[in-house]
């Protein structure tokens, strides 16, 4: 099957759901905001909301970058990876859900590690599905390297540890969970740059890295 459909859906879901992100931030609505002190003050305390809003926003962009450069390395697709793609989706379309509660309840330990197991549920569910299609010939594209697809599987598999870790953390302080958060995004977002590269160079790095990988 072609990856057309699976492409415009999966970017509609993921769309829906950064706009989901900031239906979650509300003015409170049994306080009198008549006065300019009063609506600072309302909105300061809406401050943990925006910041993890900020974090989740990222996080679904760098998702959003990540699956779009997938799609582009497919060739074509079969019902396994459409399911696979649907598990993904899912913990996408569920983010809103732990963003909300951590910013309700940022110095809360089990919202914060809460917030990391549906991180890294995403990250796995991408992995895995990255791992299907670069072990079923005729998925990906012939001139995606070996190397380069297991590079980037690597690369995938870092997500669900690192989530991981910042949930594990989260249950000994919060913050540190919430920093970790913050830093994955980030992190992934310097790593996509690796894509400026042109197709020589990338060409020739795959050389190398599949005669390291079989020498």
């Amino acid at each position: 099957m072609t990856k057309n459909r699976l492409e415009s859906f999966s970017d509609g879901v993921i769309a829906f759901a950064i706009t989901l992100l900031v239906l979650e931030i509300r003015m409170p609505g049994n306080v009198a905001l008549t006065t300019n002190g009063e609506m600072l003050r309302a909105l300061f305390a809406l401050m943990p909301n925006i910041a993890v809003y900020v974090i989740s926003f990222l996080v679904c962009s760098v998702w959003w970058v990540s699956h779009h450069g997938f799609i582009h390395d497919l060739q074509q697709v079969n019902r396994p990876l459409l399911w696979s793609n649907l598990l993904f989706l899912l913990w996408i379309a569920f983010l809103p859900f732990p963003t909300a509660l951590l910013g309700q309840h940022p110095d809360q330990p089990v919202a914060a590690a809460f917030y990391g197991i549906v991180g890294a549920a995403t990250g796995t569910s991408f992995f895995l599905m990255r791992l299907y299609a670069s072990r079923h010939p005729g998925l990906m594209k012939s001139e995606v390297y070996k190397s380069e697809r297991l590079r980037r599987a690597r690369l995938s598999l870092l997500s669900p540890v690192l989530y991981f870790c910042g949930s594990a953390l989260s249950l000994v302080r919060p913050t540190i969970g919430i920093l970790i958060y913050a830093a994955i995004p980030v992190y992934f977002a310097l790593a996509t740059l690796d894509g400026s590269r042109s197709p020589a160079q990338r060409r020739s790095l795959g050389d190398v890295e599949e005669s390291i990988t079989c020498g």
